[in-house]
């Protein structure tokens, strides 16, 4: 037998779970943008225009949002999917990237801008080495951080189950 609190069709509910996510994403890229804004990034994107007291405002005002959200979708029986990708493994992907990027920096695909000096050449070897060293002992890390939680996750989604 249905819930007597459900007033919406299951294509109805499926738009309202999407719209929901959809909500959720956005609060997340205004996070991200704080973050940014805040960061110590080299290539900074943002200005950091905003005082802490406001972003204090802003952060309680979005968990305030998702707090909402919970309550709507609790009203139609509906619950936000849980996470199926661990952070370790995300980070992994884009230090993946990075090492991609890195590599592309050797004087031999260089040269596809133009001609590499001999120092040149020298210069980037050395950019390259340094680099990869950093992001293969980050690599390292996350991998070891992922490792020791996987014996966790697996309790968890065991008692979940």
């Amino acid at each position: 037998m249905p819930d007597e609190h459900i007033t919406l069709n299951a294509n109805q509910q499926q738009r309202l779970l999407a719209t929901c996510k959809h909500i959720d994403k956005l609060l997340e890229a205004i996070e991200a943008t704080l973050n940014a804004a805040a960061s110590k990034s080299v290539f900074p994107e943002y200005t950091g225009d905003i005082r802490p007291h406001e972003r204090k405002e802003i952060e309680d005002r979005i968990a305030g949002i998702r707090r909402q959200l919970l309550r709507v979708l609790a009203g139609q029986s509906l619950a936000p999917d849980k996470p199926h990708i661990s952070a370790s493994h995300s980070i992994s992907v884009n230090l993946t990237f990075i090492d991609v990027a890195i590599a592309e920096l050797a004087p031999r695909y260089m040269r596809g801008y133009g001609p590499v000096s001999e120092e040149g050449a020298a210069d980037l070897d050395r950019i390259v080495e340094g680099l990869q060293a950093s992001g293969n002992e980050l690599m390292r890390h996350v991998r070891d951080l992922g490792a020791n939680e996987q014996p966790a996750l697996r309790r968890r989604a065991e008692k979940s189950s």
